[in-house]
């Protein structure tokens, strides 16, 4: 009770003072009330904090993907001659193929070399998580463009691969490494292992292992416990994370297009090409069309057996009873049909496993080390040819030098380019958690009945390919007069931020404990005050880590840029495609240091935050 009076005199008292506040400010005063009016009605206060989500999501989403659909047939001319093309022409079709086989290839791979990651955090104490997630989350935010120019150095002919095949003698001249299916593979797998560990992380945190524990008690052999009862219910978060995988994978487009070669080409370069080069736009219109179908019809399978909102915020939906019980009917099938050949698995599995598979799980921290080690060693080359002695790329470095420093320091091409993606990270990231988290609150407090709807059309960026998004919203933006503008390279960012913003702070929200607006309310808060005083103070935390989401979204985009830049200053990854495409130095990778050090002192950053938070948080909890 003393707790209570003493929060409801610190209200009484922040309200005494906005009260005694200087008279000049009265005019502001009216105007609050007169919005504290409007907010006061429920259906006014959710046309407001709904309007700028749904504009964004209508005028620059929809509007410009409908008329994407209209253009691939010609308008009223309803021909679909483009789409028999692409299936008739043996050229278009071998690369839809290729890139359907590619997706499915680098899912399976990051699903399975990212299992026994995530599988061991939800083990770890909260000090192991933290350093161990950091060497995850280091390469998940570095740019898309920076690891794969890591790889192609890798792979290159005087790559460390080659040169140590080489030293060791197993080889002779170098081997033909990168512009290869396999160079796609591996930086793809690269670029979704991080994912994938933590989408399956999020929903495998949720998992009781007492569950195992009690099956292995009972007679079970370590295998048997692990197959039997932890697998089937950790497998919505797996499958929840080859989703994810697969319909990013099947629109990528800067790692096929620098590690591989005419022969790998995917759907999202073939769409680039015919409309950047060959301007054939329907038939770019309308392989972006049959994209956009591939992407529809996986997430609709995905449907059949999980929540689509759990792909990407698995740690605040529950599955319906009817999805369990779709599940459960499954799984239970597939049990008795595969049970003989899961007996003589489990057998042979126990055989070779039973001398590793100890309490103390040293094989898996072994194995999380080597995924470790894969994940930032590609940065580790970066950051020791940023000191090179050598005009070219060659690793191990011959020497030490720090000419490539002096040259970033004196080059005000890359200095004006640096300078314009901070400035247009900071606009983004603004417009999006502002945007982002107005939505999140109308999604979370709305009482409509179609809620979920609602929720996974917010999401709905996340779910089309990006090269779709950015050749609609140029046809688009071309239209209105808005191409090359930077109001118009703003709006793209944006759009692909505040998807990150809203699951953020919609997790925030559904633990927000909304008793505290409510004491705040009967002691004579208006609406903005127990939202200024009381809500966002709270929701800190999350403000910060969504708007950090959303400026390094913002901060790595390049097929977005690309489109919408026109003749304005390049953002750094246009800068440094355009870098990358012409001749690799060791500049790139001190540009790529420069970057891989500011993405560490984020998130560095943001685990501070977070932890002081959970200890404010628990000191508060022990008073």
């Amino acid at each position: 009770m003393k707790d209570v009076g003493k929060d409801n005199n610190h209200m009484n008292t922040l309200l005494a003072k906005e009260r005694a506040a200087d008279p000049i400010i009265g005019n502001v005063a009216r105007g609050q009330n007169f919005l504290n009016g409007l907010l006061a009605n429920r259906r006014i206060r959710g046309a407001v904090v709904a309007s700028p989500l749904l504009v964004l999501l209508v005028g620059f989403l929809i509007i410009p993907l409908s008329n994407i659909v209209w253009g691939s047939v010609e308008g009223t001319k309803l021909n679909f001659a483009h789409y028999a093309r692409i299936f008739s022409d043996e050229i278009n079709f071998n690369i839809m193929l290729h890139t359907l086989k590619i997706g499915l290839i680098v899912t399976v791979l990051s699903l399975g070399a990212a299992y026994p990651v995530a599988y061991l955090l939800t083990k770890m104490g909260s000090r192991a998580f933290s350093i161990v997630s950091v060497f995850i989350l280091v390469p998940l935010f570095t740019a898309f463009l920076i690891r794969t120019y890591a790889w192609m150095i890798i792979l290159g002919r005087e790559g460390p691969i080659n040169n140590a095949l080489i030293w060791l003698g197993l080889v002779s001249e170098p081997l033909p490494l990168l512009n290869t299916t396999f160079a796609v593979i591996v930086g793809m797998v690269h670029v979704f292992i991080p994912m994938a560990i933590f989408t399956m992380y999020s929903s495998m945190a949720r998992i009781n292992h007492d569950f195992a524990r009690a099956a292995q008690i009972l007679g079970a052999k370590p295998v048997q416990a692990f197959v039997r009862v932890y697998l089937p219910m950790s497998l919505p978060g797996v499958f929840s994370a080859g989703i994810l995988i697969f319909i990013v994978a099947i629109g990528f487009y800067i790692t096929p297009a620098l590690l591989g070669g005419p022969r790998d080409a995917m759907i999202s370069q073939q769409i680039v090409t015919q409309m950047t080069t060959l301007l054939n736009f329907e038939l770019s219109y309308a392989s972006s069309v049959v994209l956009l179908l591939v992407t529809i019809a996986t997430l609709f399978l995905a449907s059949l057996f999980i929540p689509l909102e759990m792909i990407w915020s698995s740690a605040t939906i529950e599955p319906s009873n009817r999805k369990i019980s779709e599940r459960s009917r499954l799984l239970s099938g597939a049990k008795r049909a595969f049970h003989p050949i899961l007996s003589l698995f489990e057998a042979f599995a126990h055989v070779v496993t039973k001398r590793v598979l100890t309490q103390q799980s040293r094989w898996l921290w072994t194995y999380t080390t080597v995924i470790l080690v894969f994940l930032t060693a590609p940065l580790i080359v970066v950051v020791l040819l940023s000191f090179s002695s050598s005009p070219f790329v060659v690793f191990p470095p011959p020497g030490f030098s720090l000419q490539w420093w002096e040259r970033l320091a004196n080059a005000t091409d890359w200095h004006t380019s640096f300078l314009f993606s901070i400035q247009l990270g900071l606009v983004a990231a603004l417009f999006a958690t502002l945007i982002g988290t107005m939505g999140a609150f109308w999604l979370v407090r709305t009482t409509l009945p179609i809620k979920r709807p609602l929720f996974l059309f917010s999401l709905s960026p996340l779910m089309v390919p990006v090269v779709i998004i950015a050749t609609s919203l140029y046809i688009f933006e071309a239209r209105i007069g808005l191409l090359g503008s930077f109001a118009g390279l703003v709006i793209g960012h944006v759009l692909l931020s505040v998807p990150y913003v809203i699951v953020v702070m919609a997790a925030a929200l559904r633990g927000f404990d909304r008793s505290l607006e409510s004491a705040a309310a009967v002691h004579g808060a208006r609406p903005l005050q127990v939202l200024r005083l009381v809500t966002l103070p709270i929701l800190k935390p999350a403000l910060w880590t969504g708007g950090l989401l959303a400026f390094l979204t913002s901060f790595d985009e390049l097929l977005i840029s690309i489109f919408l830049l026109g003749r304005q200053t390049s953002p750094l990854p246009v800068k440094f495609w355009g870098d990358i495409r012409f001749q690799l130095n060791p500049l790139l990778s001190t540009a790529s240091t420069l970057i891989v050090a500011l993405v560490t002192v984020s998130i560095l950053t943001a685990q501070w935050i977070r932890l002081r938070h959970e200890q404010r948080t628990a000191i508060s909890a022990s008073k």
